[in-house]
């Protein structure tokens, strides 16, 4: 159960680092039917997909120790942020602080997340797999059942070595 959690994790991840990887005006790549990526393919994807996620969990850690260090709860930054993002939703109140806080977390954020991008691309740049290719791949898991179950086969026996 717990390796099918880390796949839908990873997964999930996936869907995150192909925005990133499209972020960098690439192309869009051809979806690569299933029979298509090999097991070594899978294996390189797999272990790019564990350090974008890797990248993605320190950039969530560098967040929240930024919050505690601005004095301001997780939660309360996230109800702020979904309130400014959605018109309908009601003004919320914000204190002197709060508003300083969170123009110091957008700031933050945006650097931080350049910064993850960066380390992403390189990431795959320094991988066996193109860019286009892991794009590719990490589209194809999106909507082929069967290539998502050959990469948790390969993500489950790469972990148990």
């Amino acid at each position: 159960m717990n390796i099918l959690k880390r796949a839908k994790a990873l997964i999930l991840s996936l869907i995150i680092c192909s925005t990133a990887v499209a972020a960098q005006n690439m192309p869009m790549p051809q979806i690569a039917p299933a029979d298509s990526v090999s097991d070594s393919e899978l294996e390189q994807f797999v272990i790019i997909a564990q350090e974008l996620q890797g990248i993605r969990m320190e950039l969530d850690s560098m967040v929240v120790a930024k919050l505690e260090e601005e004095g301001m709860s997780t939660a309360r930054f996230q109800e702020i942020m979904q309130s400014k993002q959605n018109p309908q939703a009601d003004e919320l109140t914000l204190t002197t602080k709060e508003e300083e806080t969170v123009a110091n977390m957008q700031t933050f954020l945006q650097q931080a997340s350049m910064k993850a991008q960066q380390q992403q691309m390189e990431s795959i740049q320094n991988s066996e797999l193109t860019a286009q290719r892991f794009q590719s791949i990490a589209q194809a898991m999106q909507s082929d059942r069967e290539l998502a179950m050959r990469m948790q086969t390969v993500a489950k026996e790469m972990e148990s070595n």
